[in-house]
């Protein structure tokens, strides 16, 4: 078990590597965690607020546990990124292996073993892991919960004691990190109560206690850092479930998370977990409170796959359940020696699709890439005023980024003409939209590339004319094309005897 939960944190590791920068979604969390580490007097956040606040709990946490090792090591700005990372990573492994403690108890320990294999055939799960989400800070705290869950099932003669700390982990992860947590909570003990009838009073008196004392971690410390009297989540929640504002971010219809979300995230499991419901009743119990769960958020119209997140180390332990009983059966007969090789050819299948994934995904940050290519092209500069434009900050070009301490760096929003930058006196400009400015005044020096389009090799689409202006091509497996196109581009101010007088 050891062996194989090293190797996913290896994984993880690998894509921190290959892929080291963030996206807007991650980005609090990310921008929270530098102010910390690095004692800035201002911090982003009150500059760049957000559509609602974000609670300090995970990065403050985060930045404890880097602090002592950036400090001993003085690592620069983009290796603490890494080191973040990596942490938040850690986390998220040890929280998988309470959770197969769980399997384990359940299921048997062959079965919590395939459970962090086809974790390992996965891609969100894997490169979302060290992304600084809400959901991912809040999926330890789930994983240790629904751990004592599943062994509530096996040792019913500690099954109250297992639903009480299940109830403490959700609740301060639902009052803390996401509300969605608590609708969980909710759906799981009232699955429980109608199937074991455990004293509903006493949970809902220790949900009440570990709100009150979540409310009083997160209240105090996210008002001192919001600077005014505020409970995040509650925040949050008004926001999205009570105005419904989320819609404005698009609606799907109420099949999505089923038939689009859950064949993505869990690919080979996904259909593995369905014929383990079928089969055994151990399943259908461990999986019911969740698909009802899924189906109370299918109503909500809009949906992201991060909103069910904490489902997935559960199907993935449904269809280990089922890939462990094709082990045992498959000298049993023909048919269960084919099916076998069937289920372990779609595993090896879906770990090449997350292979994939992760290499179309790593195209997605030409900010962060524009950023360090910047600082490799100036290296010998001793001041670089350069301004950064959203779509660079949006896709990489984080806080951590800005290595130089002798260079100024702007995102200020309100600069958006030509004459804007020149009377603020930015020597480079990384924007996304470089015909805005007059080639007498800033010339490109750099592009950096991100995804344009991608195109199957196989018929039809093979001989499909996409007219795109492609630049560069990389091919997976002769396949799958990745088109990529200038997204960033480096401008330098062209230096004249008009530019040297001002």
């Amino acid at each position: 078990m050891n062996l194989v939960l090293t190797g996913l944190f290896f994984l993880m590791a690998i894509e921190i590597y290959f892929a080291p920068f963030t996206k807007v979604e991650e980005s609090f969390n990310l921008q929270a965690t530098h102010d910390l580490l690095n004692q800035v007097d201002h911090y982003d956040h009150l500059q760049f607020p957000g559509v609602v606040p974000r609670t300090f709990v995970g990065a403050t946490l985060l930045t404890a546990l880097c602090w002592p090792w950036i400090t001993l090591f003085r690592l620069n700005l983009f290796y603490q990124q890494l080191l973040v990372r990596a942490t938040l990573a850690a986390l998220v492994v040890l929280s998988i292996a309470q959770f197969t403690r769980g399997v384990r108890v359940l299921f048997g320990k062959n079965t919590a073993r395939l459970t962090v294999l086809l974790m390992l055939c996965q891609f969100h799960l894997v490169f979302w892991s060290s992304r600084t989400l809400p959901n991912t800070l809040a999926l330890p705290w789930v994983n240790i919960g629904l751990c004592h869950w599943l062994t509530s099932m096996a040792e019913s003669h500690k099954r109250t004691y297992h639903l009480t700390w299940m109830t403490r982990y959700l609740t301060f992860t639902g009052v803390v990190f996401r509300f969605e947590v608590g609708i969980l909570l909710v759906v799981l003990l009232a699955s429980e109560w109608v199937m074991n009838r455990f004293p509903l009073f006493s949970m809902i008196r220790t949900m009440v206690l570990t709100a009150l004392i979540s409310l009083i971690i997160t209240v105090p410390l996210d008002s001192y850092f919001w600077n005014r009297w505020l409970w995040p989540e509650g925040e949050v929640f008004f926001f999205n479930a009570i105005l419904n504002k989320s819609s404005d971010w698009g609606t799907l219809p109420f099949h999505a998370y089923f038939l689009h979300f859950l064949p993505r995230l869990l690919l080979a499991s996904y259909p593995l977990s369905i014929i383990a419901f079928v089969r055994d009743i151990r399943v259908r119990r461990m999986l019911i409170p969740v698909i009802i769960y899924i189906s109370i958020f299918s109503i909500v119209p809009h949906k992201e796959w991060r909103f069910i997140m904490y489902t997935i180390p559960v199907f993935t332990a449904a269809a280990a359940t089922q890939m462990n009983a094709l082990f045992v059966q498959r000298c049993r007969s023909y048919f269960y020696y084919v099916t076998t090789c069937i289920v372990i050819s779609a595993v090896l299948g879906s770990a090449c699709i997350a292979l994939i994934m992760f290499r179309i995904s790593s195209y997605n940050y030409p900010g962060g890439d524009a950023l360090r290519a910047l600082h490799l092209i100036e290296k010998n500069t001793p001041f670089v005023a350069v301004h950064l434009d959203p779509e660079t900050a949006m896709t990489g070009a984080s806080l951590f980024g800005q290595l130089n301490p002798q260079w100024k760096y702007s995102k200020n929003e309100s600069h958006v003409t030509e004459e804007d930058f020149i009377k603020a006196r930015y020597t480079h400009l990384l924007t996304a939209n470089p015909e805005s400015f007059n080639s007498s005044q800033y010339e490109v020096i750099h592009r950096t590339y991100g995804i344009d389009y991608i195109k199957l090799m196989i018929p039809p689409y093979k001989n499909r004319d996409i007219q795109q202006n492609k630049h560069e091509v990389i091919s997976i497996f002769g396949l799958l094309q990745i088109h990529t196109a200038p997204k960033i581009y480096i401008l330098r101010r062209i230096q004249t005897e008009e530019t040297d007088e001002s």
